[in-house]
């Protein structure tokens, strides 16, 4: 009987072993997949986009604050959620937001960001491809209770031939799928994005969208009666359709408008006199939301029609505001970039 029992013993405690080694099997292995899931979602996440998943909960928790009837929830959330270097939000209405500058080579995309931060953050020559890699530029206004990050990119190359320019056009593919708001930069002669799928994703997708005729100031140097191709990509035979070559800024926001119907402005500039250029000044009062959207456009001269959706005759402060979604701040009001000063 004795015998019995030690067996019987021996066989619980076998069990009770081989049990607490399965459970201990299963922890591990969720531990790893989660962490081969972590360095997965840290692999193909650009860095500068990295401090917004951090704090996308941030915006969450505003969000759900506006729906529930607890008017301390905010607060109390605020005070338990929060760890070292968090910045917090200074009010429950602030805007933040990814805008990628995306176009083809040498459209002054590098120019613009300038001359949008009052600051010569980026590289800009006329030597096409002299951004290689994309460049946050950050932007705060605690006025108006935005601050906005600005990604300059590579111009868009239709077929990368080789190493730099695929890992160039990488970063394109990036600061796209991380925006909140895209900026399509053209110019006068509506230079197109020459990657048609790409361009295909920018139609389908649901992001906010302006475009940008940059470069107006050659409009007094262009003859129009001088011959001059009628299509960009008139020799492309695989073309799925041609790019219209314009040569005035009325036919160039009127080609844009058919091309990207949905955009919330098409505005015409000349990124290359600077931060007080009137479009560049429009341009930044409507990502800012203010403080007088209206006044901004007017001083452009006469509406050009396409500037605004069918239906639309301007855009006031409350619909600016729209552009840039509500979230907390990802950097500190003086950070210019995430770059080092080198």
């Amino acid at each position: 009987m004795a015998s019995k029992d030690k067996t019987n013993g021996r066989t619980t405690n076998y069990n009770a072993t081989k049990t607490r080694v399965s459970a201990l099997l299963v922890l591990v292995s969720l531990s790893t997949l989660l962490a081969l899931a972590d360095a997965f979602q840290s692999f193909i996440t650009p860095s500068f986009a990295r401090p917004l998943l951090n704090d996308r909960l941030g915006a969450t928790f505003l969000q759900a604050t506006k729906e529930d009837d607890d008017p301390g929830l905010l607060s109390t959330l605020q005070e338990n959620f929060d760890y070292e270097g968090r910045i917090l939000s200074p009010d429950d209405d602030f805007r933040c937001g990814f805008v990628s500058l995306i176009g083809a080579a040498n459209m002054g995309k590098s120019t613009l960001l300038n001359a949008l931060l009052k600051e010569t953050l980026c590289t800009a020559t006329h030597r096409p491809q002299t951004t290689r890699h994309s460049i946050l530029g950050v932007l705060t206004s605690e006025e108006q209770e935005v601050q906005i990050c600005f990604m300059d990119t590579p111009g868009v190359i239709e077929d990368p031939s080789y190493k730099l320019q695929e890992g160039m056009m990488e970063a394109v593919q990036g600061a796209f799928r991380s925006a909140d708001v895209i900026l399509v930069i053209t110019d006068m002669f509506s230079t197109p994005i020459l990657d048609d799928e790409l361009f295909r994703k920018l139609n389908l997708s649901d992001k906010k969208k302006i475009v940008i005729i940059n470069k107006i100031d050659l409009a007094e140097k262009v003859n129009p009666r001088k011959a001059s191709p009628k299509y960009h990509n008139a020799d492309d035979e695989e073309a799925e359709h041609l790019y219209v070559r314009t040569i005035t800024v009325e036919d160039a926001v009127q080609n844009w408008r058919n091309l990207v119907p949905d955009a919330t402005a098409i505005i015409p500039l000349s990124a290359s006199e600077g931060p007080e250029n009137v479009g560049v000044v429009a341009l930044r009062t409507l990502l800012f939301g203010g403080p007088d959207v209206p006044a901004s456009f007017r001083a452009l001269g006469r509406p050009i029609p396409g500037m605004f959706k069918p239906g639309v005759q301007f855009l006031d402060n409350d619909a600016a505001k729209k552009v840039i979604p509500i979230s907390p701040p990802l950097y500190d009001p003086d950070t210019l970039t995430d770059r080092t000063e080198r």
